[in-house]
């Protein structure tokens, strides 16, 4: 990293600039005969010209992974064929969550597509909580299912899916959550991050497993003969990638190679219109434009995680499979309320959340709790302050003895798995999750325990760890920022975890005007050095040290870190730069 700012910026952040290699950035300017940013950018993302070739030249089908890599894929492959074909009662169980929501859909519109009777059930967030329970097989066992899917959960169900009321029924579970070093003992688990998996596949979503275990069944279905000799055309799955797409992004899985293809190919599907409950989240939330990665994460997803936040968790499975557009119309608005709803009860709990983590700016990890906090919400309230103190952070809601808590944590800090030690040494009742995000349930008698277990662990890693350090891809001049750095940077989509959204330290910039809106943020407008007028918005900056400085410094020269983005709202395709922090320079 190149550290040429010493002073922290108007924002208090460390600026840093990523470091490229002057020779390897020539290599591939000349080779590839592209322009020296695209080239520095290039040399910036990928490690190696494998990688370069195949983003110059996207070829979805070569970057499709070989679904029978992971184990148990061809037994359960075999054991759903024969289902399929015996017209067995087959019951899925998701996540409630838009990666097990989307898991769920396509898996449930290719079984019936085939034939097959088909029922899902989705845990209650509120009331239940996450994974498969005991209500849930019960009904199926109940209803004679023969076979049933567990989606995005269920690895580490221990005691309810191996449970021996259940043993007549099969039992898949297809998912991506770390396991423990053994399994529940049932039909098989399709999991590439299960402790005994040595590919390469580990940064799936759930839905992309589900995807490819689809991938596989229509394989062996063909080599069956089976689409013919049952007069069923043989079904298209590049029209599952707009749901593989969804979950995969609003997972926060790293959107490289095969997820970064599905993401790809699956924006494209979306723009066609073809899923009508997505259509209308979309034409809701007011998007007039060509949907991007970023829409599906802060504005279809949470519309769609707000149904199982407050009310039914069912709700984002119905409106991603439906085809009756009443119904979709109806879940649509409720889900849109619901939403609202949830903003302001966000909203309070924050506020008390951030009294007891300013008390704790000492500490290398953040844990607050409260009595009667809604469950819904928590995962949110974690990801928020960790955002704010760049820590680790925990937020448990205790119902009288028994907290529930969701943590979110930085790079280079596996939570999961630490939170997993802390159930295997007795503090917690349960718990586990990803590197990034995981959930628990805790006795409010061990809470300083855990607390101290959590600190004890999380101190062995460095100050340097927790810096507030914003790091920027490449300083660029004013002048540089045109309709073709726009371009370079819409075919660096779609952004997510692992391809984040090119950043940019822009200099020689002095403000000419500036308008606030809504009270709350400022536009600015600048020229380069040919005149050219160039338009900036900083979001939200009003009352901010950042929007102070724009406001009262109009005769200073401004360093602005920022992202660039196309004009939409004006409709003039010319590039608009997104101020995110500032610096005043000499």
């Amino acid at each position: 990293m190149i550290n040429k700012y010493t002073n922290n910026s108007l924002l208090n952040k460390k600026w840093k600039i990523k470091n490229f290699n002057e020779r390897d950035t020539l290599m591939i300017s000349q080779k590839y005969e592209v322009s020296p940013i695209l080239a520095k950018l290039l040399s910036l993302r990928f490690d190696n010209e494998v990688d370069i070739k195949n983003f110059l030249n996207f070829d979805f089908h070569n970057n499709i992974p070989d679904p029978f890599t992971l184990k148990d894929m061809d037994k359960t492959v075999q054991r759903t064929i024969k289902a399929i074909i015996e017209k067995q009662n087959i019951g899925i169980i998701a996540d409630y969550d838009v990666d097990g929501s989307t898991s769920a859909s396509i898996l449930f519109k290719f079984l019936k597509y085939c034939g097959c009777k088909v029922n899902i059930k989705i845990p209650n967030r509120l009331f239940e909580g996450y994974g498969p329970n005991k209500r849930i097989m019960n009904e199926f066992y109940t209803e004679k299912t023969d076979l049933i899917f567990s989606l995005d959960c269920g690895t580490n169900s221990f005691g309810i899916i191996d449970h021996d009321d259940f043993k007549k029924i099969d039992i898949v579970v297809i998912d991506h959550h770390i396991s423990e070093n053994y399994f529940p003992d049932i039909f098989s688990i399709i999991n590439p991050n299960r402790y005994d998996e040595k590919g390469n596949l580990k940064n799936l979503a759930a839905v992309g497993v589900t995807f490819l275990f689809i991938l596989a069944l229509r394989k062996k279905l063909r080599v069956k003969d089976f689409f013919n000799k049952t007069n069923i055309k043989e079904p298209n799955l590049l029209s599952y990638l707009d749901l593989v797409a969804l979950g995969t992004v609003c997972d926060v899985v790293k959107l490289q190679e095969y997820n970064r293809t599905f993401v790809t190919k699956g924006l494209e599907i979306i723009r066609k219109r073809t899923n009508k409950g997505i259509c209308k989240l979309i034409d809701n939330a007011k998007i007039n434009r060509t949907p991007k990665s970023s829409d599906l994460s802060y504005i279809i997803g949470p519309q769609l995680n707000a149904a199982s936040r407050i009310e039914g968790s069912s709700l984002a499975t119905d409106i991603l499979i439906s085809e009756d557009i009443f119904q979709i119309e109806t879940i649509s608005k409720k889900l849109f309320l619901l939403n609202e709803k949830r903003k302001l009860i966000e909203k309070e709990i924050f506020i008390q959340a951030m009294n007891q983590a300013n008390k704790q700016t000492d500490k290398k990890v953040i844990l607050v709790s409260g009595f009667g906090w809604h469950l819904g919400v928590l995962g949110i309230i974690a990801s928020r302050l960790t955002k704010h103190f760049n820590k680790p952070s925990i937020v448990i809601s205790f119902d009288q003895n028994i907290g529930t808590g969701s943590a979110r944590s930085i790079n280079n800090i596996d939570l999961g798995n630490l939170i997993l030690s802390a159930k295997n040494e007795g503090l917690l009742i349960s718990g586990g999750g990803h590197k990034m995000a995981a959930g628990l349930k805790i006795k409010n008698e061990n809470l300083k325990k855990f607390n101290d277990f959590i600190l004890k662990n999380i101190e062995k890693f460095g100050d340097s760890f927790f810096q507030n350090v914003e790091t920027y891809d490449l300083r660029i001049s004013i002048n540089e920022v045109n309709k073709d750095l726009l371009q370079i940077i819409e075919d660096f989509e779609p952004y997510g975890k692992g391809n984040e959204e090119i950043k940019f330290i822009i200099y020689g910039i002095k403000i000419n005007h500036f308008k606030i809106i809504k009270n709350k943020h400022i536009m600015v407008f600048f020229n380069n050095d040919s005149s050219k007028k160039i338009q900036g918005f900083c979001f939200n900056s009003v009352d901010t040290q950042l929007g102070e400085n724009i406001m009262k410094n109009k005769t200073a020269k401004f360093e602005f870190g920022c992202t660039i983005e196309k004009d939409y709202f004006n409709n003039n395709n010319e590039p608009k730069i997104i101020i995110n922090d500032g610096l005043i320079v000499d």
